[in-house]
C-alpha cells in the first residue's frame, strides 16, 4: 500500500513535534511544507524532507496531489484551509482550537461532512491509556456520566505575542485549557450551563497582554454532572502542570496525566485501588489512529464534531466571563 502524501501547514513548534512523529511512520511520505515565513518551511524540509515548500496554502493545495495535511495554525490564522482540504479530498488533522468563532467552526464541520474526508482534531488526551480506561469502565458499568470532575492547569510563560492577545488566541482557557474542557465532555456528556470568572492578575504591566492569566470555571451537564476547572499562567516558570480528579458512583480516579491514574474503590467495604500507567506517545497514537481511519474508511477517535462542541464550550465560558453571568449552552450547528 502506497504511503500517504503528506504536508504540514504551519511550521511552528507544535508542528515540529507532529512532523517528528509522522517521519517515524512508514505510512507517511512528506511532499510539502507551508508557512507564511519561507525560512520556517525550509527548516522543516531540511529536517523532514524531501518536499516542496510554499508560503501560500492555496498554491500548495492546487499543485500537490495530497492525501493528508496537518493543519498546525494559531487560532487567529484559520481561514479557508479546511474548505480547500475538503475540496481536494485531503484528509487532515487540525490542532485545537479549530477556530475563534462558531460560524467558522460550523462551516468547517459542514465541509467535512459534505466531502467525506477524515478529520482528526488534536485533543490528544483522549488517546491516553488512563483516559481510555475510565471511559471503558463507564461504558461497561453503565455509568451515566452524572459525576464530578475537578481539574487544574498551571504554567508561567509569556508565550508568543499572539498568544497574549485575546483577539488572536481567545485567551488561556480557549487556547490551552480547552484540552481539559474537552475531557469534561468526554466523560460527563454535553454541557448545558457554564459560568466562568477570568482575570489578569499577574501580567498587568506586560504590554499587549489582553488575555486572562487566572480563571475559575464551573460547568453543569445535561445529565446532572458538574465540573470545575482552575487555570493560571502565574504559577511556576518553565512548568506546565495539569491534573484532574473524576468522582463517580463507587470510584474516584486521580489523574496525574492522560496516561497515569490511581483509581480508588470508594465502597465502604472496599478501600482497594487500581493503578493505570502507560508511557504511550499521545501524538503518535492520534497519528496512527488517523492513518488507520483513512485506510479503514471509519471515523477517527476525535472527529470534527468534537472540535466544534468543545470550542462551543470554551467560547461560551469566555463569553460568560465577559458578561459576568452564567451562559446556557445550545447545541452548535
Amino acid at each position: 500500500m502506497k504511503p500517504l502524501r503528506t504536508a504540514i501547514l504551519g511550521c511552528g513548534k507544535i508542528a515540529r513535534k507532529h512532523a517528528a512523529v509522522l517521519a517515524s511512520l512508514k505510512e507517511i511520505e512528506f511532499t510539502g511544507f507551508c508557512d507564511q515565513v519561507l525560512e520556517n518551511a525550509l527548516s522543516f524540509r531540511d529536517s523532514f524532507g524531501p518536499g516542496e515548500v510554499f508560503t501560500d496554502h492555496e498554491q500548495m493545495f492546487r499543485e500537490l496531489n495530497l492525501d493528508l495535511v496537518y493543519i498546525c495554525l494559531p487560532p487567529f490564522a484559520h481561514t479557508n484551509e479546511v474548505e480547500l482540504a475538503c475540496k481536494h479530498g485531503v484528509h487532515f488533522l487540525i490542532e485545537k482550537p479549530i477556530a475563534l468563532s462558531m460560524d467558522l467552526a460550523n462551516q468547517m464541520a459542514s465541509h467535512v461532512r459534505t466531502s467525506g474526508v477524515k478529520c482528526q482534531v488534536g485533543f490528544m488526551y483522549r488517546h491516553g491509556e488512563a483516559v481510555k480506561w475510565l471511559k471503558e469502565y463507564m461504558h461497561n458499568s453503565l455509568t451515566t456520566g452524572a459525576g464530578f470532575m475537578s481539574a487544574r492547569y498551571s504554567c508561567n510563560s509569556l508565550h508568543r505575542d499572539w498568544w497574549r492577545d485575546r483577539n488572536k488566541s481567545g485567551g488561556q482557557l480557549v487556547e490551552q485549557v480547552i484540552h481539559l474542557l474537552d475531557m469534561t465532555r468526554f466523560w460527563l456528556g454535553e454541557p448545558c450551563l457554564v459560568y466562568s470568572i477570568q482575570r489578569n492578575l499577574f501580567h498587568t504591566r506586560v504590554e499587549d497582554y489582553t488575555g486572562e492569566d487566572t480563571s475559575a470555571t464551573t460547568i453543569c451537564f445535561e445529565n446532572g454532572g458538574i465540573a470545575v476547572i482552575a487555570a493560571t499562567n502565574g504559577a511556576i516558570p518553565n512548568r506546565w502542570d495539569y491534573d484532574w480528579q473524576v468522582v463517580l458512583p463507587e470510584i474516584t480516579a486521580e489523574f496525574k496525566d492522560a496516561n497515569h491514574a490511581v483509581v480508588h474503590n470508594t465502597r465502604p467495604d472496599s478501600g482497594s485501588t487500581l493503578t493505570v500507567a502507560s508511557e504511550k506517545d499521545l501524538l503518535l497514537a492520534q497519528a496512527v489512529d488517523l492513518v488507520s481511519a483513512i485506510r479503514e474508511d471509519r471515523d477517527p477517535l476525535v472527529p470534527i464534531e468534537e472540535g466544534v462542541r468543545s470550542l462551543n464550550l470554551a467560547l461560551s465560558a469566555a463569553f460568560s466571563a465577559q458578561q459576568g453571568v452564567p451562559i446556557h449552552l445550545e447545541p452548535p450547528g
